[in-house]
Formats: C-alpha cells, structure tokens, sequence
C-alpha cells in the first residue's frame, strides 16, 4: 500500500500516558511500521510537554505537527478532553513541517517564515498541492498570516487549516511542532508528490435583509456601518440597545446570528463571529472586517450547517477527480459544536457517509478556518473563516 495510515485516541488523565497510548494506537493501527510524520490535536487539559514526550516514547523519529483544539475529531465522531493522532507513512506523499514565530508582532512575516521553511524541506521538483496551517487562535491576525504564506507560494495556492484552541477558555492556546510546545506561533505542512487533493469549504448561514456597507473599521474592529454605531444592525432585527449587547454574551447570539462578508464573484459570504460589544457600539470581531465590506446579519440551523457539511464534503471529493481518499481532515468551528451540541456526531457522520466509512479522519474544532472559497481548489483565494467547516481530502 502506497499511504499507511494509523489514528490513535486517548482520554487518560495522565498526560504523558495518554501521548504514549494514542500514539501506540496509532502504530498498531498501521501495522507497526515506523511513520513519516504525525498530527497531533489534543484538549488544552494536557501538561503538553508530557502529552509529546509520550508521544515520542514510542515514535522517535517521524517529526509532529498540530495544536490543542476546543474539541478533537476523528472517524468514530468528535469528542473532549482527548488527544488523536494520525500516523501516516507513504511512498507517494511528500509533507514537509515548518514553524513561523511570534504571530502577534507581525503576523505577515511569520506566514513568510513557515512557508520559506516547508519550501526549503520541499523535495527539489516534487509538485506541490496543498498547504496546512495551524496558527495560535487567540493572538495574531490569520488574515495576514495568510497574505504572508501567498506572498511565497502564490496567491491562488491553496491553503487549509484551523487555528489553535483552548477548549473554550480563551485563556492561551498551544502549537506543537516535532518535539516542543509553542505559543505565539504558526505550524504549517506542504504536501507535495504524486497525489491529489480536494477542499470542500461551506457554512449553510443565508443572510437577512439588506446589506450594510462598513463606514469606519480597523482590522477586528466594525466601529459604522452606514455611518452608525455598528451594533445598530443587532438593533434593528432584535430590538436590543447597545448597553443589552454588553451585557448579554455577544459571541452566544451570533453563533445563530453571526455578519456575513460579501466576497466579489464568489458564492457564499465569509461569516463573522461578532464576538462583544464596546460602549461606543463598535463591533469587536472573530477576524478582520476591511472598510468598505457589504456586511449582513446571517441566519441558520442545524439542518442547513449539515447541508453544508454535506457540500463541503462532495466538493472535496469531487476535487479528487475519482481517486479514492486514503485519509480526510476536519476543521470545524467551535461555534458550529455549540450549535449541534448533543448532535455534533451527525455533522461528521454526514462526511463518513460521502467518503465512506472505512476512510481515515482526522480533525478538531477551531477558534476560525483557513480554507478557498471557489468551488474547486482551483479557483478563488484563501480566506479567514468563522462557522465554518472545512474538509480538506487526499487522495491517491
């Protein structure tokens, strides 16, 4: 077999048992043959240090890439408190790991830096197809991150990935790569080789009413839209002043209710997670919002975000161009778990039943996802999502 794949799960309460079972696991599963790399997602809950020594007391020498998450994923559905990893060993896959440093000072540079990196690991002529990026999720501008990454492997070069989380805390979040444990920091994989890959990104939120124009904003920051205080637009559909917004948790409302971000020629909008509140009425949000965006108020359910799982999903594959996929990542918003809660399996299970129950999946929930809009990975740029899933599928 051309792609051995192994995926390994623990709950132990010991963080350096649970490295070394998960990744014993994962070994077993692969036939105990030594792996090229490992992903790595696991619950902030860890001594993380201890979680990779566990680790790499059973794999010494495959290098690891990953963060800790706001929830893990893998075939058998998503879970908590977990540490997954995924073993992969392959004669046509080429994945090379790198590092960009100190993301909140200048995010556009640490992007340049961990593409440089893979670039340089890069086999001399091996054809590259997709690039994985883990960023801190709670420090930095991903936007920019990816504007750094384009600027070394091309505007139109696909990007994947999900930002790092902390189970919800929003406290500090943590970047592993091959043996240490980072803040501050982006990870990155570029997959080259004799493979195909298929990207599938959907959100299933439809926009309200008219659309806003924003009049006044700084990166994160909706201050006016149409020259009003930028909660107005909350106001309106839902009667609140801008004192109730304070008061009442922003980013609980627009998980049902988030801003939708017009992008020119392409088909969805790029969701927003408004996340508070300020006294001036400006908008604090989960990404960037450029002046002169069309922004709407969005509304969906659980049946249109399984819609759009399923979409996302049958572009990925499609993508593949009737290669079988051989393992499938899952980034998926955390805003998207709260909205499924007790349910949460049936979003993932919508992806087994496209690519097939026995294919390999591998995942966690974010704190935002990289991904293209266009319908295939050909077209359209690498955007910063919120609520969003992303299946990113590689095939052989």
């Amino acid at each position: 077999m051309d792609i051995s794949v192994g995926i390994g799960k623990s709950k132990e309460l010991d963080s350096f048992a649970a490295g070394a079972l998960a990744s014993s696991d994962a070994l077993d599963k692969m036939g105990r043959t030594d792996p090229d790399i490992l992903f790595c997602f696991a619950s902030s809950r860890f001594d993380h240090h201890q979680l990779i020594r566990g680790i790499k007391s059973n794999i010494t020498s495959a290098p690891l890439v990953g963060c800790t998450t706001a929830g893990e994923i893998t075939s058998d559905g998503p879970d908590t408190k977990s540490v997954v990893i995924m073993a992969l060993k392959s004669s046509r896959i080429h994945a090379a790991l790198g590092i960009g440093k100190k993301i909140s000072q200048n995010s556009r540079s640490a992007g340049q830096e961990v593409s440089r990196d893979t670039v340089i690991k890069t086999r001399r002529g091996a054809i590259r197809h997709a690039f994985m990026m883990f960023p801190d999720g709670l420090k930095g501008n991903s936007a920019d991150i990816i504007r750094g990454i384009q600027e070394v492997l091309g505007t139109s070069f696909p990007i994947v990935g999900g930002a790092a989380a902390d189970d919800f805390l929003f406290q500090n979040t943590y970047q592993y790569y091959d043996d240490g444990v980072y803040e501050d920091c982006v990870g990155g994989v570029l997959f080259s080789g004799d493979i195909s890959v298929g990207i599938g990104a959907r959100h299933g939120w439809y926009p309200l009413g008219k659309p806003r124009i924003v009049t006044e904003a700084e990166h994160n920051i909706i201050r006016k839209l149409d020259g009003k205080p930028a909660a107005r637009i909350y106001e309106d559909y839902f009667g609140k002043r801008v004192a109730d917004l304070q008061n009442e948790p922003m980013a609980r409302m627009s998980v049902m209710y988030p801003l939708g971000m017009t992008i020119p020629e392409e088909e969805e909008c790029i969701v927003r997670n408004a996340l508070r509140v300020d006294k001036d009425g400006a908008l604090i949000c989960a990404g960037e919002v450029p002046k002169g965006s069309e922004i709407r108020v969005m509304m969906g359910s659980k049946e249109t975000a399984l819609k759009a799982a399923k979409k996302a999903a049958e572009v990925a594959l499609g993508a593949l161009r009737k290669r079988k996929a051989k393992l499938v990542f899952i980034f998926d918003s955390v805003s998207r778990a709260k909205l499924f809660g007790r349910n949460a399996a049936q979003e993932i299970e919508v992806v087994k039943n496209i690519f097939g129950k026995e294919t390999p999946i591998i995942g966690f929930y974010t704190y935002g996802e990289q991904a293209p809009l266009g319908a295939t990975i050909n077209l359209g740029q690498t955007f910063f999502h919120n609520e969003t899933i992303v299946v990113f599928a590689i095939g052989e």
